[in-house]
This record gives structure tokens, sequence and C-alpha cells, in this order.
């Protein structure tokens, strides 16, 4: 029961490592295609980290997300400004 616990707690502690927030980074909305199907690995992972309470991943990948669309957001910006 106490390895149960300790499981438990490390799953909602555990963070998301450099190599995994980089598909939520970089593909934030799908493309609507099969050639580039992050949009479905995407939610698919967001929910799992839901159904079996890995807490700080959830965390982790809606900020990654959200980071991800300010990106692609900015770049056009900065694209814009550069031509005048």
């Amino acid at each position: 029961m106490d390895l149960e616990k300790r499981n438990r707690n490390k799953r909602k502690l555990e963070p998301l490592t450099f190599v995994e927030k980089i598909p939520f980074f970089l593909f934030p909305f799908g493309f609507g295609s099969d050639l580039f199907p992050m949009k479905d690995m995407n939610d698919s992972e967001i929910e799992r980290f839901k159904k079996y309470g890995f807490d700080k991943k959830l965390e982790d990948a809606i900020k990654a997300k959200q980071l991800g669309i300010i990106f692609y957001l900015i770049i056009p910006l900065i694209l814009l400004i550069s031509t005048l």
C-alpha cells in the first residue's frame, strides 16, 4: 500500500521532460491531415494525463500548448514589422 501511495504522489508531481514538451509546443493545433497527426496525439496524451492523475504533466502540457500558440502568433508580427 505504501508503494502505491508513493507511485501516486510521484505521478502527481513529476513534470514533463523537455523532449515531451516539444510536440505540445510545435504542434499546438491540428493541421487536419494525416501527414501531421500531432493534434490527435497531443489530445490523447492530455486525456491520458487527466485519466491517470498526471497533474504536473497536464499542467506543463497545457502551458506548452499555450506558449506554442503565442509563438505562432508572434512570428507573423515579427515578419510584418521587419518588412516595414
